[in-house]
């Protein structure tokens, strides 16, 4: 039949750009600007295509899926994007026209402001059994806006409203069903980098991390340092108090590190007991004082709370600047670290080009801010 065919194409013509609009999905915190933007043309020319390829009931009466990129816009954007949506597509169906043009206007707009009122029970993305109720409640009131057609509205309520009640269900089930692959696929990948790039005990970037972040460093960046430290006689500590002590020394430290830095900055395990900082954003002499601080922070804080306060925990420090991914900087930082730990420990070592800065930061109780030579 012409109105079943017709039916299927709109379904078809949604479920398309309902998947080219998931691919705007990339995983929390990249939500750019223009992913905003491309999903919402898309949403907006998925409802104007759904009203070109719609059903006809009857002389200027038109049924179609327009609602369900407004339906999305509202439960998982609230409802600026929903009316965002709803607007442009309200203006397409006054442009069509028909007797049906004002009870159609009425009922994006009802739909838009009904969806974002369901929209903190998406508020995460997530598309649950529990949520399923939605789409029949939701349709089961915007869809009586055909009791809104004059003359015809109380005969095409009879005739077609719990079946256009179950289309539009339909259609959002259908929708669903492809987000829901979606944030799945993002979920399962961004647990699969977490688990690829992460330290399975402090939680910090590992190695395969550190790694890869100095290769998409560019050469000579002025204002980025590289850090290496190194816990002073950690072996002893697991050895005297065992390794499960040891273990939380690994993640209190990691904790103070992470509290002594500038958000911009990248905290990253490299080793059993072995620690990089990429410093971003700032000078020689800043880079200097912030080792400085994480050397005495750790030494004032890292034995406290780790449940030891006559434990002292103690790092060994090399600092250099970056200047390339050559591996020169890597290599000079890891001399630097070794230096320090054969000059007495717990101190900052310094590259030569750097001393000038080094020499202006004060060093803490029991550490010193050595100068290389």
């Amino acid at each position: 039949m012409p109105t079943v065919s017709t039916y299927f194409i709109n379904l078809c013509v949604l479920v398309a750009f309902t998947y080219v609009g998931s691919l705007t999905y990339t995983g929390a915190g990249q939500n750019h600007v223009s992913r905003y933007l491309l999903r919402y043309l898309l949403s907006v020319a998925a409802g104007a295509a759904l009203i070109y390829y719609a059903v006809t009931l009857g002389p200027g009466v038109r049924v179609d899926y327009r609602f369900i990129p407004v339906a999305l816009a509202g439960l998982f954007g609230g409802p600026m994007t929903a009316l965002a949506v709803a607007v442009p597509l309200t203006a397409y169906r006054f442009s069509i026209g028909g007797v049906g043009a004002p009870a159609g206007m009425i009922s994006l707009l009802v739909c838009a402001l009904l969806s974002s009122a369901f929209s903190p029970l998406f508020r995460n993305r997530q598309i649950t059994r529990r949520t399923l109720w939605v789409p029949p409640l939701l349709f089961a009131l915007t869809d009586l806006s055909v009791l809104l057609i004059p003359g015809q509205g109380v005969t095409l309520f009879k005739a077609t409203y719990p079946a256009i009640v179950a289309l539009h269900s339909l259609g959002l089930f259908v929708t669903f069903a492809v987000l829901n692959g979606r944030f799945i696929g993002v979920a399962q990948a961004s647990e699969s980098e977490r688990l690829a790039y992460r330290d399975g005990l402090t939680g910090l970037l590992n190695r395969r991390a550190f790694d890869r972040d100095l290769r998409a460093l560019p050469e000579s960046r002025p204002q980025v340092f590289l850090l290496l430290l190194d816990i002073d006689h950690f072996k002893a500590i697991n050895d005297e108090r065992g390794h499960p002590f040891g273990d939380r020394v690994l993640t209190t430290l990691s904790g103070v590190l992470q509290e002594s830095l500038h958000g911009h900055d990248r905290v990253y395990r490299i080793g059993g007991e072995e620690f990089a900082v990429v410093l971003h954003q700032t000078n020689p002499a800043g880079a200097a004082l912030v080792a400085e601080r994480v050397r005495r922070d750790v030494s004032a804080q890292v034995g406290v709370r780790s449940g030891d306060a006559d434990l002292n925990v103690t790092v060994s420090v090399g600092l250099t600047d970056w200047t390339g991914p050559d591996g020169h900087s890597l290599q000079t930082a890891d001399h630097l670290l070794y230096q320090a730990k054969g000059n007495g420990r717990n101190q900052v070592r310094l590259a030569p080009h750097l001393t000038d800065f080094g020499a202006a930061v004060p060093p803490g109780r029991s550490g010193r801010t050595e100068l290389s030579t």
